[in-house]
C-alpha cells in the first residue's frame, strides 16, 4: 500500500520580499513493530510553474524515526511531500530561518498533512 501526504503550498516570502525558511527539517516515525519503511520526500519549489527541487528516499526501521534537513532558500513557496509504502508512518516538516530560529508558520505536523488519493 502506497501512502502519500501533502502539506500544501507554503508561502516562503515575506511582504517586503524577505526568506522566511532557509531549510526545513522533515522527520518520519515508522510505528511498525516490525517491518521497515522506506520514505521518500519531494519537495517543490511554486515559484509559478511548480518544479521539485529536493528529493530524499530515507529507509525507516520498524519503531524508529529519522530526520533530514533540506534546503528551501531558492523557493518562494513549496510544498513537500511524502510517499511511503507503510501505513504505520507519521510526518512533521519544520521550517528553520535564516537565523537558525524555527518557524511556526511552517510546521505541518501529521495531523496537518493532506492525504493524497
Amino acid at each position: 500500500m502506497i501512502c502519500k501526504y501533502s502539506t500544501g503550498p507554503l508561502n516562503n516570502l515575506t511582504v517586503n520580499g524577505k526568506l522566511v525558511s532557509k531549510n526545513i527539517i522533515v522527520n518520519s516515525i515508522n510505528q511498525h513493530q516490525r517491518n521497515m519503511a522506506k520514505v521518500k520526500i519531494n519537495v517543490y519549489a511554486l515559484n509559478g510553474k511548480r518544479k521539485i527541487i529536493r528529493t530524499v528516499v530515507l529507509r525507516v526501521k520498524a519503531n524508529s524515526s529519522t530526520y533530514t534537513i533540506l534546503n528551501v532558500s531558492t523557493a518562494m513557496q513549496y510544498e513537500v511531500q511524502f510517499i511511503t509504502n507503510q501505513p504505520r508512518v507519521l510526518f512533521a516538516s519544520f521550517g528553520i530561518s535564516p537565523k537558525d530560529r524555527y518557524v511556526a508558520a511552517h510546521r505541518v505536523v501529521n495531523s496537518e498533512l493532506t492525504r493524497i488519493v
